[in-house]
This record gives structure tokens, sequence and C-alpha cells, in this order.
């Protein structure tokens, strides 16, 4: 691979630990100076609100400018934000709202950082050797989402809030000095050139996309749609999951760590099930079956007990997501031509997280009006069977991969005019 994918992958790997350190750390330290389910929420609604007006911006800038230069302003801007939150824990200030102004700008770094790093890979390995890059992205990825939340509630545990935000900064400058010692980075094909051709606003070339999800082939807005409402069901009991853990069941910081680990542990699983069942099932009935298995899941909610039983549940939840979301990829790669790749797929991610904010609130305002985490997993878990039974009778019913792999090359009209695309590349989220 290089010394310089490894920089890449050290440095990428490391700000990965940061990001889950303060997910974990901050709704702790807000419940822990309000006591409250609403305010506890309120972190996860201004983490994910920067994802709904900068994702399309991430990609412009990640076309326009040095990827490799904005990774590392990423990391450097997110160790600033996170050293000054970490005085604020010091001061000993008693206001939250300081901690959701901080959960707010270091929210906004990461849908800027993301397309840069998804589009610095192939500068910097064999094109042959990609797809093995990709997967030691997303294995590490994973790995990193089991370890992180017990290394961030193990340290809020032996050291308190102040001692883990403070190794919360120290990652993203470490993140920023591995990623800057890889140097130069080649020139890539259609950079500058590409800014030049760029025409409109932002806007305008979102609206491209856009007007693709709406009037072209349906199958891609029924995933988006199918992922809005299935966010909302799952962001009811995660928007909430920190409070339900502490105030329900008594739950340590490194408990609610464990309960998190079996999470990332259910992605890993669920993403090697979808690699292989997508091959031999249709997508229909795959994300059919796999949503209603999350909803069974979160069903099961209700009735666990313990870190272990559920975390084996949010496990089965998270197995089965994953399953989902793999197929769902794959229809969509294969769907939307290569040049409206980007955007199409940056709409339908915003359409599918707009519901999480609103989810999120809504988790705390109800519970803390009524404590009733009950019946948001009751209603989470009928919602995702609900989910599952509508995209039965969608139009993704009539999509096989056999078909879609038989279709002209993206970026090729049927008659054979335009140019011919590359071959698809694997994406390393």
């Amino acid at each position: 691979m290089g010394g310089r994918f490894w920089l890449l992958l050290a440095g990428f790997l490391t700000s990965s630990l940061g990001t889950w350190i303060y997910r974990l750390a901050l709704p702790l330290l807000v419940y822990d100076l309000t006591g409250s389910a609403l305010g506890t929420g309120l972190v996860y609604v201004v983490e994910y609100l920067p994802y709904l007006a900068l994702s399309l911006v991430g990609g412009v800038l990640a076309d326009r400018f040095d990827r490799r230069r904005l990774l590392v302003a990423g990391d450097a801007v997110s160790a600033v934000v996170t050293l000054a939150l970490a005085l604020l824990v010091t001061a000993g200030a008693g206001s939250v709202w300081p901690i959701y102004l901080v959960a707010l700008l270091l929210a906004a770094v990461d849908p800027l950082y993301q397309p840069a790093f998804r589009a610095i890979l192939p500068s910097l390995v064999p094109q042959d050797r990609l797809p093995q890059a990709n997967a030691r992205v997303h294995m590490g990825e994973h790995a990193v989402n089991m370890a992180g939340p017990v290394i961030g509630g193990a340290l809020v545990v032996a050291f308190g809030h102040q001692v883990a935000v403070y190794v919360d900064a120290a990652s993203f400058a470490v993140s920023a000095l591995l990623i800057a010692l890889i140097g130069t980075t080649p020139v890539r094909t259609g950079g500058r050139g590409a800014a030049r051709r760029w025409r409109g606003s932002v806007l305008a070339d979102a609206g491209e996309g856009l007007r693709f999800l709406l009037g072209g082939d349906r199958v891609v807005l029924t995933t988006a749609l199918g992922s809005l409402a299935c966010n909302f069901g799952v962001w009811l009991l995660l928007g909430n999951l920190v409070y339900y853990l502490s105030a329900y069941h008594g739950f340590t910081p490194e408990e609610i760590g464990v309960v998190y680990a079996f999470q990332g542990a259910g992605a890993v699983l669920g993403a090697a099930l979808g690699s292989r069942l997508v091959r031999r099932w249709r997508p229909m009935p795959l994300v059919c079956w796999a949503t209603a298995a999350g909803g069974l899941s979160m069903l099961l909610m209700i009735v666990a007990r313990g870190p272990v039983a559920i975390g084996l549940a949010w496990l089965g939840q998270f197995a089965a997501a994953g399953t989902s979301i793999v197929a769902v990829a794959t229809v969509r790669q294969l769907l939307i031509p290569e040049r409206l790749l980007g955007r199409v797929l940056g709409t339908s991610r915003m359409i599918a997280f707009s519901s999480i904010p609103l989810a999120a609130l809504t988790a705390g305002a109800l519970e803390g009006l009524t404590r009733t985490s009950y019946g948001l997993m009751a209603f989470a878990g009928v919602s995702w069977l609900a989910v599952a039974a509508a995209l039965a009778v969608s139009p993704l019913r009539r999509v096989t991969l056999a078909d879609l792999a038989g279709r002209p090359p993206a970026g090729q009209d049927a008659a054979g005019s335009g140019p011919r695309a590359e071959s698809p590349r694997p994406d390393p989220r």
C-alpha cells in the first residue's frame, strides 16, 4: 500500500477515535449537568444538523481544493474546538449552552472532512490495490466503532469528563500531524481543471441531482424515503439511549460504552452478512427481511435487562440495519449515472438524515414529559415493521441485480453515445 496510505489510515482512525470520545462524553456531560432527557437528546440534534446543510458543500470543497490540506485543517479545527471545551470544563462552567455550541462546531467539520478523505485514497494507492485499501479502511473504522465507546466510557469513569475531552483534543492533533506527514499528493485527474468546469452555484449543481432523484428512477427515491422513516424510528432510541441507560438502569459510563460496543459489532456483522446475501437474494426481500429483523430487535429492548442483554438486542438491530444498507448501497450504485453519483447520493443522504434531529428532539421531549422510553421502543419497532411492509410493495420489488448489471455503463446512454465511465469502485464508507 505504501507508507503514505498507512499514514492516512492511522490519521483517520485516530480522528475517528476522537470523534467517538466526544460523541459519548458530551451527552454524559450534559446529563450530569442537567439530568434532563430533552437536554441530552438536544446534543444529538445539534450534532446532526450540519449534515443537512454541509454534506454537498463538503463534496464541492473536496473537488476544488487540496484534499490533504482539507483533512489537516479539519483535524486542526476539531483539536482547537475540543481544547476550548476542555478549558470550559476545567473552569467549571455551569451552563450547557457552550457545550451545545462546541457540539455544533465539531459536527460541522465531519461533513466537510469525509468527502475529502474518500476522494484522496485513489491518489495514494495504485488503482489495482484500491479495493484492498477500501477494505482496510472499512475494517479499521468499524473496529474503532467497537473500541471507541468502551475507551470513551473508561476515560470518563477513571479520570472524569475533563481528561476525556483533553484526550479527545490530542487525538485530533495527532491525526492532523500524521496526515501532514503524507506530503504532497499527485495531481488529481480533473483537479483544478474540474474546478474551472463547474458551472453555477452549489445549489444549481445539487438541483440536477435532485431532479434525477424526483423525476428519474423512483427506486432510489424509495430507498431514500425508507431510510428517512427508519432513521426516525431508530433515533427515537438512539437520541435517548444515554439517558435511558443512565436513568432507567443506573448504568455507569463504562457499561454504557459496552452497549455501544455491541452496536459497532452489529454493524460489522451486518456488513459481512450483507456482502454475502446481496449476491444471492433479490434486493427487495433482503431489505424487507432485514428491516423487519431490526424492528423486532428494537422490541426486544423493552424486555432486555443488563448491559449484555441490552447490548445483544442493540447488536441485532445494527446487524439488520447493516445488511439492509449494503443492499441499498449496491442498488444505488448500479442505478445512478456516474456523473450524478455524488450529488444524488449526497441528496439521498440529506433526505435520510433529515429525520434524525426531529427524532432525537421528540424522544427527549416525550421522555421529559411522560417518562415513556418503553413506549418509544414499541413505536420504533412497529414503525420498522411497517416500513418493511411498505417496501415489499414499492418500486424496489421489481429490481434485480442481474438486470441492473446488464444496463449500459454509467455515464453512457442506451445508444452507446457519451463517454464510457470507469468501473465503480468500492466506497470505503
